[in-house]
């Protein structure tokens, strides 16, 4: 399998229903903090951007239609969101208010024809499926709930089946962070297992360690929260990788 030449850069932005936040909801800002930072994203040289809205099932999102189509307006580089999505309605719904592309986690674990109805009515270019995933007695799990809840699903044999169900990219998350070589071998072995674009979650903090899952796990891309934020990480991390990068 030959390296892909263009190298993806994606921060994730937590929001509720279009405010911007954290990912335990305990500080929600205002409206335009989230658009804001999109956008200061998007002038450091982001590819794209992910947006994990954490808004409880029981809750409204009333803001969610117009942050979304300000999005789409604003926006020049694509971007995915995801977060209480359950059904095909809640798919048609997000697409509808101007999402270029979904995301679905644990609903694609507990209903998986999601996967094949999603890729079937609007392509597999719409869905992303998120896997978190953590090392549990020497086997990779598939965890639930933000990595809360484990599963008795293999990672591999899990990857293997949205694949055929009609993914058309993974973003996986690693929660065994405390030792990173593990970490990269999972992510070769990812590689390996797959013929689907995928981008990794891994906690990371440097912009070696972010070269490493590019040059030796050949990750189509990286997704971070945190490390996005570091001023100049962006920029630093694009100049270190720059003759990857499409």
């Amino acid at each position: 399998m030959e390296t892909p030449s263009v190298k993806r850069l994606i921060p994730s932005i937590y929001t509720a229903d279009g405010q911007a936040t954290t990912a335990d909801t305990r500080h929600v800002n205002d409206y335009n903090q989230a658009m804001n930072k999109a956008l200061e994203y998007e002038a450091a040289g982001a590819s794209e951007l992910i947006f994990m809205d954490v808004t409880s099932i029981s809750e409204r999102r009333r803001n969610l239609p117009r942050f979304l189509k300000d999005l789409k307006n604003r926006l020049q580089i694509p971007f995915v969101f995801g977060g209480g999505v359950h059904t095909i309605r809640d798919v048609e719904d997000l697409l509808k208010y101007g999402a270029p592309r979904i995301y679905v986690n644990s609903a694609a674990v507990r209903y998986p024809d999601l996967v094949n109805k999603i890729s079937t009515q609007h392509g597999k270019q719409a869905l992303l499926v998120a896997i978190d995933t953590r090392l549990t007695f020497g086997s990779w799990k598939v965890y639930l709930n933000g990595g809360k809840s484990r599963t008795e699903i293999d990672l591999y044999n899990w990857i293997r089946m949205i694949e055929v169900r009609g993914a058309g990219e993974i973003l996986v998350s690693a929660i065994n962070r405390g030792d990173h070589e593990i970490v990269f071998d999972v992510f070769r072995k990812i590689r390996e297992a797959t013929d689907l674009s995928v981008l990794a979650s891994a906690g990371f903090q440097s912009v070696e360690e972010y070269e490493r899952l590019f040059k030796e796990c050949r990750m189509d891309g990286v997704v971070s929260a945190h490390f996005f934020q570091k001023e100049n990480s962006l920029r630093e991390l694009k100049a270190a990788i720059s003759t990857e990068i499409g």
